[in-house]
């Protein structure tokens, strides 16, 4: 590039037709403007560099989380909710960040990136794009290690792979006030992850943010700066540029956070939590770390106690594996069983992150098992058993009862597995409540409408006579509706309501009931009846039902007082449920 601005100094020079001071001092300016260049254009180079080192990581989901979602799309396109259903597509490609090279002393290769980039992963990959669109992927990624306060995580190429001859180079100096800093990654635009590199300035070396969820308490440090910190660039190296390094920037730290009601304020790891991170994570394991599987024992009981919902202090302590293999039973159950406070905050939860939400909902269904009658947990640990190096079997005593549970070392971090058999991955919950639903559906036992037009009317007084009934129901076990008797001698019409209260017994239900009824008879003017009995239904025969019932009626005529209907009647019918 400089031969090339020396060929246009000559034609100028020739343009003047003698080498005069004129051509000199254009020369001079030429050169100067070179010199100035070429610093700019080797960064222009080294910026590109850094996409080599640089990449997407992508997660896919549990199977079983999966195969739910595919479930629940399929309902959302039953019900009209198009849009909705396609939003599960996106959903299902899997979360997506950033992460970045480092090779190790040994010339190990691995990945660093924020823990909750990959928390929910069941398979991991990472892609990295050149300049030109070329992109190279690397799939079936490990997790090494990951530190879930620090929010990373360390990751290993499939089979031990070590593409990389060298990797980012991390700064070996502490980050100053008004230090530049560059932001290098894939935060999305739209559902499509574009590079971005950001630059900006270090607006505060070194803070401590609020905890919101202890009050008082802080957590950090961080580096605040200004560069752009969009959705996807979490994991992301903060880089300064520094001489002597083969990209040009050295690795500050790791971008994690930004602040919502901040102008640009975002959030980074210092430099130091990250190589304190790695000492920790690449040490190799000699024995079981049964300290650090108590310590967390120690902190998942002591939330229990807490004097309020606990669910999501369970959910903190479920395994990816746990919240997919019981996912599809919790959600049902708290749908059905959980107070509307709990279901609003899960559902809500789901909306946001699907698998946070199921992860809630697994956790509910712990908690729901867990409480007494009066609503405490008293729990203490009643022994812990190895069965290998990750896996250790842990008795509780629960409330005077022993419930087992299964803790794993999920990349480092003592998680549950199983619990107990209400959240042990067992499918033959899913198969058997939804054998019941269909049961229940064809046992008609809660129907919304219910006719029974053959009904045979036993009076003691006046022996047998013909009488129909229709009656509405509700949710809340009422029924409303009406009642006709036609007898030889006298005809009654009236309205009822009543509470009907279901038993369900295998593919049987009995349903008592009581009501009460007013309304008027041929003779008689006017009164009223109370009513008692039994209904039958099987789901041999969905909808039809079997009536059974013993009336005491009270009726008398406005025209003479003394004139009074006081009799009882039997009644024995049969109807179908709508």
């Amino acid at each position: 590039m400089f031969h090339a601005f020396q060929q246009d100094s000559s034609r100028v020079i020739d343009w003047s037709g003698k080498t005069s001071y004129i051509g000199f001092m254009i020369r001079r300016i030429i050169f100067g403007l070179i010199l100035v260049c070429i610093p700019g254009l080797a960064v222009f180079g080294q910026t590109s560099a850094i996409r080599d080192y640089v990449g997407m990581i992508s997660q896919t989901f549990h199977p079983d989380i999966v195969s739910y979602m595919e479930k629940f799309q399929e309902n959302l396109q039953k019900r009209g909710y198009g849009d909705a259903a396609k939003s599960i597509d996106h959903f299902l490609k899997g979360d997506s960040g950033t992460g970045f090279v480092y090779v190790a002393p040994d010339g190990n290769n691995y990945i660093i990136t924020n823990y909750h980039v990959i928390s929910q992963a069941h398979s991991l990959s990472v892609t990295f794009e050149k300049i030109d669109g070329e992109q190279s992927k690397f799939s079936d990624l490990t997790i090494v290690a990951a530190d879930e306060e620090m929010d990373i995580a360390l990751l290993a190429f499939a089979g031990g792979q070590n593409p990389f001859r060298q990797g980012l180079a991390f700064l070996n100096r502490a980050m100053q006030e008004g230090d530049d800093v560059y932001t290098a990654g894939f935060p999305q635009l739209g559902t499509v992850m574009i590079w971005q590199l950001g630059r900006g300035m270090v607006s505060n070396a070194s803070v401590r943010l609020p905890d919101v969820n202890n009050p008082g308490k802080t957590f950090g440090p961080f580096i605040q700066h200004t560069a752009q910190v969009d959705p996807g660039n979490s994991g992301g190296p903060l880089l300064v540029q520094t001489q002597g390094v083969p990209t040009g920037f050295a690795v500050a730290g790791i971008n994690t956070l930004s602040a919502r009601y901040r102008q640009a304020a975002n959030y980074s790891i210092p430099l130091s939590r990250v190589r304190s991170f790695l000492d920790t994570g690449l040490k190799a394991r000699t024995d079981t770390d049964l300290d650090g599987l108590n310590e967390r024992l120690d902190s998942f009981i002591k939330g229990l106690g807490e004097i309020k919902a606990v669910y999501p202090h369970i959910a903190a302590h479920l395994s990816n594996a746990c919240t997919a293999e019981n996912a599809e039973y919790a959600l049902s159950e708290m749908i059905e069983k959980a107070p509307s406070t709990v279901q609003i905050d899960i559902i809500e939860t789901f909306v946001n992150s699907p698998v946070e939400g199921m992860s809630y909902a697994v956790a509910w269904t712990i908690e729901n098992a867990l409480r007494s009658r009066l609503g405490k947990i008293t729990i203490a640990i009643d022994s812990v058993t190895a069965l290998d190096g990750n896996n250790y079997t842990v008795s509780f005593s629960v409330n005077d009862k022993i419930i087992a549970s299964e803790w794993t070392n999920e990349y480092g971090i003592w998680r549950i597995k199983t619990f107990g058999n209400f959240a042990a991955g067992d499918k033959s919950l899913v198969r058997k409540k939804a054998e019941k639903k269909a049961m229940d559906k064809r046992l008609h036992d809660d129907p919304g409408l219910q006719i029974a037009p053959l009904c045979l009317v036993y009076s003691f007084e006046n022996g047998i006579s013909y009488g129909a009934e229709i009656i509405f129901r509700n949710s809340n076990m009422l029924g409303y509706g009406g009642r006709v008797y036609l007898a030889q001698n006298y005809k009654q019409f009236e309205g009822t309501t009543g509470l009907y209260v279901p038993i369900k017994v295998g593919s049987v239900a009995f349903t008592i009931f009581g009501s009460v009824g007013a309304g008027f008879q041929i003779p008689l003017d006017g009164g009223v009846s109370l009513q008692g009995g039994f209904q039958f239904t099987t789901a041999a025969v969905p909808g039809l039902y079997f009536t059974g019932a013993y009336q005491h009626n009270l009726y008398f005529s406005t025209l003479d007082d003394d004139n009074r209907g006081k009799y009882s009647v039997i009644i024995i019918g049969l109807g179908y449920a709508f």
